[in-house]
């Protein structure tokens, strides 16, 4: 059941406010159709009893597209306009106080610029509040650097460019914080981020891929399969203002520099285009490595090959398994230290949040006892991979192999190092695997002519799709590439081990030919 005149008082309301800066300046408000078809699907729905529907709303737009006006609007529709209650409390939220700042900012200039609210408003600079004794209300703008955010009881927050958290502890805090209001509203409006495993990714696919009607998400974007995003008839897929308050002039102008200059292409397509992309360009696009998802089943004997990123003694190691068949099915396994699941993930992803935990918990990330990655772990996992399928190979990096061969020799696991002799040796067969351009160059090529032709096939694997999204790539003069971890956002193991493995099967086929299982089946050495 929809209500069109709760939304008309809304819009009515928001057109009476005065622009406190830029473009009509001491005009009144206009909204835009897209504006208000927004506020239509937030505030129209009703449920029998009379309460609206929606409970959570997002709004994605890229820069540049009036969002801190509108929120400041929103804000006072619910402090003194036609959304107001008594004793209401409205949030704003952002990431860093200067943000805050200037929502509050927005928010008081309105206030100053009408004499009428001026009158029964008071704003407070010191606090960036907004009190409305009239109704026993305020506003107030918060950040993640703010002091103690517990104890809130907020009938509406909007959140200022979600995409921008380091981690999810002041939207949870706020999320969780409405259970004693019958009607309260949690408005987004942010740019998308480009991590998929972010809250607001999440958020954004809940809206667009579920029916539930208390969800309301409205994408501006274009999409990532443009075959000419410098085509200014495609920006306004993701500008909806643009040509009226979005200046095209100034949008042309930033497209130009990311046409002349390839490193800004990345954060043209995030910031401007509203595109799930890093602004550093990733190994492989989402849209690609996404496309390669499927049944990753594995069966009994089959023929496959393995690579091993043993990384630093605390942070990730990573086990890739692939088949050796026409496909690629892959299955990765990943380690991190039990007892610093919830520290580290503090520290790859901020303070107060639980990923590495959350991914433990959900199967997609082992752990390994007590405080370090134990050698003794990742040599078991091997084995076991050795009874239940005819390993053809594993490629590794040199950084701590000594402790996994000790432990293959404790376990009584025969392996032999291929350094390309004619002669074979007993066990499984090591290859060690520079991570230099010598190595690394064509097994990129291999890795991406897997995902291009859909040969690869994966679980999606939330651990190793982040490492993907994470996985950039350096050139030397001549064109040779290899993945940077220096340049990377944060962990790659996983994305290494992968392009490893991809690398040992494209060279095992050009060097002995398909049939090279065979070659090696007769020294093969079981625990």
């Amino acid at each position: 059941m929809r209500r069109p005149a709760r939304a008309d008082r809304i819009i009515a309301f928001i057109e009476q406010l005065r622009v406190p800066s830029g473009e009509g300046q001491g005009g009144q408000f206009r909204l835009r159709e897209w504006q208000k078809r927004f506020i239509r699907d937030v505030y129209e729905p009703h449920m029998a009893d009379g309460l609206r529907t929606v409970r959570r709303a997002i709004l994605s737009v890229a820069r540049k597209n009036g969002k801190t006006a509108l929120i400041a609007a929103l804000v006072l529709t619910h402090l003194i306009g036609p959304e107001s209650i008594q004793n209401g409390e409205i949030y704003s939220a952002a990431n860093d106080r200067e943000q805050a700042a200037i929502v509050y900012k927005v928010a008081s200039q309105i206030v100053r610029a009408d004499p009428e609210l001026n009158e029964i408003l008071r704003c407070v600079d010191s606090t960036k509040t907004i009190a409305c004794y009239s109704n026993g209300s305020f506003y107030r703008a918060m950040s993640s650097e703010s002091g103690t955010k517990h104890g809130l009881n907020p009938t509406f927050v909007v959140f200022d460019e979600l995409a921008q958290a380091k981690n999810r502890e002041l939207y949870d805090v706020l999320d969780t914080s409405f259970g004693a209001r019958a009607d309260p509203l949690f408005v987004v409006i942010s740019t998308q981020s480009n991590d998929p495993e972010h809250i607001l990714s999440k958020l954004i696919d809940d809206g667009t891929g579920a029916k539930d009607p208390r969800i309301v998400c409205h994408l501006y974007e274009v999409p990532e399969d443009c075959k000419d995003i410098f085509d200014p008839k495609v920006w306004k897929k993701a500008n909806p203002a643009l040509g009226d308050f979005r200046s095209l002039a100034d949008l042309k102008a930033i497209a130009d520099k990311a046409e002349r200059m390839p490193a800004e292409e990345p954060k043209f397509r995030n910031l401007y285009l509203n595109q799930r992309v890093a602004p550093i360009a990733s190994l492989i696009s989402r849209k690609e490595w996404m496309a390669c998802v499927g049944p990753a089943d594995f069966a009994e004997k089959e023929e496959v090959y393995l690579a091993l990123d043993m990384s630093a003694v605390v942070d990730l190691t990573a086990l890739v398994m692939g088949s050796a068949g026409e496909k690629t099915k892959v299955r990765p396994f990943i380690w991190k230290p039990e007892e610093l699941l919830k520290d580290h993930s503090d520290r790859d992803f901020g303070s107060g949040n639980s990923r590495y935990v959350q991914w433990h918990k959900d199967g997609h990330l082992l752990h390994s006892p007590g405080r370090s990655i134990d050698p003794a772990v990742v040599a078991n996992k091997i084995a076991e991979l050795v009874q239940a399928y005819k390993v053809l190979g594993l490629a590794y990096d040199r950084w701590r192999i000594a402790d996994l061969l000790r432990e293959f020799d404790r376990i009584g696991l025969a392996a032999w190092e291929d350094k390309g002799q004619e002669k074979q040796g007993t066990g499984l067969r090591l290859i060690p695997w520079g991570q230099g351009f010598k190595d690394m160059a064509p097994a990129i090529d291999a890795l991406e002519l897997e995902v291009i032709e859909r040969n690869l096939i994966h679980p999606s694997n939330p651990v190793l799709t982040w490492a993907m999204a994470n996985a950039v790539a350096t050139m030397d003069p001549a064109g040779n590439r290899k993945l940077d971890k220096d340049k990377a956002r944060f962990r790659i193991d996983p994305a290494a081990a992968l392009t490893m493995m991809c690398g040992l099967k494209s060279r095992d086929r050009k060097v002995k030919g398909p049939d090279f299982g065979a070659m090696i089946d007769a020294g093969r050495m079981f625990v």
